[in-house]
């Protein structure tokens, strides 16, 4: 490696650089002038009528001007110099430190280190890059965070099913359960697995932005009469009342998304809401757009859980395990990407929750 390849000396040698050429610069115009313009003062200082001997005087005085000023010249460039050299070493390195620092920082990034950060310097220019890999560490260890949640979240999940299914298969090879109530039973896990996978699958494509949206003016109410039909009938098994009431409402749309959203949010409410209970379904249109409301009367959110009911396989206090758990964190993302928002508003435990959807 180069030893002048480094910021440090690259801009060391800068300084000499420019320092050598403001100092030879000066040198040649002051070599040209001075004598020029000594003599000729020197010269009119005898007068018209000088002697030769004046002006061989004057010749001397010259010379000695001249050989006085090369002295001074050589003893100032060596002082010059030296002070020079010493205020571009400690420039070069009040300069060099932070961006050493930053070199550090991001090595230690790129190795796993998510913990470290910049001190941001005095200069504008390095503090604001400083502050950009500060959140480049941020944003890279939430990732980090959430990634290692993710896979403890996953793991658990499948847990659950996996210790089921080996519960029935030792419990039929015991003789507790006959082979139709095991090979049901393993069936219905299987289906729960198979659509976990499917919703981790397609969360991780829609927080990656990967999903796919064929956008269309689509009237939601039909979207919204579509999904209730095809879930009334889990909600009649369950005792629960389906109420709908829509208006024609167009949006530029994805309608299977959307479709899919206000099956997770209607699946959500009936995993919620309380025996003989309603669920509500609205679809209005207003200058701001589209808004899908969705209400049940069951566990209602406590205020402590409501900022976190679209992370995903989060359940908070509620002892229902309707769903996945990311259900919500799908709707989310999907309503997200089509830029509109989705909230959720509760009273309280045992107040019902409103989930409303607001497409643009």
């Amino acid at each position: 490696m180069n030893a002048f390849s480094g910021l440090g000396p690259r801009l060391f040698l800068s300084h000499l650089l420019a320092i050598g050429t403001a100092t030879g610069t000066f040198i040649v115009t002051f070599r040209l002038l001075a004598p020029e313009v000594f003599g000729r003062r020197i010269q009119g200082t005898q007068g018209p009528g000088g002697s030769s001997g004046s002006a061989g005087w004057g010749h001397e005085v010259v010379e000695t001007f001249e050989s006085s000023v090369d002295i001074a010249i050589f003893v100032s460039i060596l002082v010059g110099a030296a002070a020079a050299a010493l205020v571009a070493w400690f420039i070069t390195r009040l300069l060099s430190r932070p961006v050493k620092e930053i070199r550090s920082t991001t090595h230690a990034l790129a190795t796993g280190n998510y913990s470290e950060r910049v001190t941001e310097p005095s200069i504008d220019e390095l503090a604001d890059l400083a502050r950009d890999v500060n959140s480049l560490a941020d944003a890279l260890e939430s990732t980090e965070v959430h990634r290692a949640q993710l896979i403890s979240d996953v793991t658990h999940e499948l847990r659950t099913p996996l210790t089921s299914i080996d519960g029935y298969v030792e419990g039929a090879a015991d003789g507790v359960f006959t082979s139709e109530e095991m090979l049901g039973a393993v069936t219905e896990e299987t289906r729960r697995m198979r659509k976990l996978i499917d919703d981790i699958s397609l969360l991780s494509r829609a927080q990656e932005g990967s999903l796919v949206f064929e956008r269309v003016n689509t009237d939601i109410s039909e979207i919204a009469d579509q999904t209730a039909e095809r879930l009334r009938p889990q909600f009649e098994a369950s005792g629960i009342m389906l109420a709908v009431s829509t208006v024609p409402a167009v949006a530029s749309v994805d309608p299977a998304r959307i479709g899919q959203v206000l099956t997770n949010l209607l699946g959500n409410a009936l995993g919620h809401a309380k025996a003989d209970g309603v669920v509500a379904m609205t679809v209005k249109m207003d200058s701001a757009g589209v808004t899908v409301t969705i209400s049940d009367d069951g566990d209602g959110i406590t205020s402590e859980d409501l900022p976190h009911v679209f992370d995903r396989f989060y359940r908070g206090t509620s002892t229902s395990r309707a769903g996945t758990g990311i259900g919500l964190a799908i709707a989310r993302d999907i309503i997200d990407a089509h830029g509109g928002e989705i909230t959720a508003r509760s009273d309280g435990p045992g107040t019902g929750a409103t989930f409303a959807v607001l497409l643009p």
